[in-house]
This record gives structure tokens, sequence and C-alpha cells, in this order.
């Protein structure tokens, strides 16, 4: 193996851990618990914890891409905890999808809600949208823009039921896309007994 890779999984590796810390170590000094409760399936936008998420995330101008599967490693404080490119812990409740402590999507879903999290102005902009990655193609998708206050730029995310976020679209002041975040496959995971096979 050069030498030059195995200082970028070295690097990759401390990223990751670090990562870990500041999620973990953020969990523990936030003020406001979440308190996660269970929503009908019908209504969840939780990603399945029985599969795995294959995501590509790209600069569209760049064309450079990294692509990771997303693997659920456990339960973290009733949050959902998601290992793949980097660490991310989601839960939700009657308010909404959570992302850490960052509400994502608010429930119920309808069009036209919006909210805050600290500069952020998140808006739902719809809730029937057909949207087609090779993941597949999903109906009744929301989408939510996210608007930072003071910056021109905005980003919209696309949420499928029992799926969670299959798409994820930045754009600039001039309104041409530069960075997207897009689920090519959903997996099946191995169970227990099979693995042990």
């Amino acid at each position: 193996m050069k030498n030059s890779v195995k200082i970028i999984l070295a690097l990759s590796l401390v990223v990751v851990v670090f990562l870990l810390f500041i999620v973990f170590k953020g969990i523990n000094n936030s003020n406001e618990k979440i308190e996660s409760v269970e929503i009908p399936k019908e209504m969840s936008y939780l990603k399945d914890t029985k599969k795995l998420y294959v995501v590509k995330e790209y600069s569209v101008k760049k064309e450079r891409y990294i692509q990771y599967e997303q693997n659920y490693i456990g339960k973290s404080q009733e949050f959902n905890t998601w290992f793949g490119a980097e660490t991310f812990l989601e839960t939700e409740n009657e308010e909404g999808l959570f992302y850490s402590s960052d509400k994502v999507l608010a429930y119920p879903v309808e069009k036209g809600e919006k909210w805050t999290v600290d500069s952020y102005t998140f808006t739902i902009e719809s809730v029937d949208k057909t949207i087609t990655t090779p993941a597949g193609t999903f109906n009744d998708v929301a989408a939510v823009k996210t608007i930072e206050k003071g910056v021109e730029e905005y980003s919209v995310t696309y949420f499928a039921k029992g799926v969670g976020q299959i798409l994820r679209e930045s754009v600039d002041a001039n309104g041409k896309k530069t960075m997207r975040f897009e689920l090519q496959e959903i997996k099946e995971t191995k169970s227990e007994e099979d693995a042990a096979q």
C-alpha cells in the first residue's frame, strides 16, 4: 500500500474519532433533552434500522465524490446512531424528526410549516413530490428548504417516509446546484443468524 494511501486512511480515522467525540459531547452538554416517542410507522420519516443505506455526496462543478454506507450501530440516549462517512444521530417525537438536537423536519408534515434552528430557517415547500434517485422512486416526499440568515445560498432536502433523507441539493446565489447528497441503494442487513452461518 502506498504511503499516501496510508496517510489518508490514518487522517480519516482521526477525523471520525474527533467527530464521534463532538457528537457525543454535544448531546451530553445539551440543555434540552429530546425524548423520542414512537410515531406510527406510516407517518415516520426515521431510517429503517434493519436496512443499510448507500449514499453518494458530490460536488456538481468539480465532479468529486464520496460514496459510503450508513450503518445502524445502536441507540445512544434516545437517538438511533448511524455510522458512515461521519456519525449522526436521529430521533423523532410529536414535534418532528431530529438530527442530534436540530429539528430537520416538523411534524405534522404540512406544506408551509416554518421553524428556525439557530441562524437557519426551515420551510416545508412540498409534501407530495415524486423523487427518483438510483435507490428507486419515492412518492409523497417532503421537500424542506433551508436558508441561513444573511446568506443567499440555500439547500433543499427531500425526506421519504420510512427511509429518511433521500436527496439534498445545495444551490448557490445564482440558482446553480453546487453539491448533492443522493441515496444510491437500500440494502437488507444480515440477521444475526445469517452472519453466524
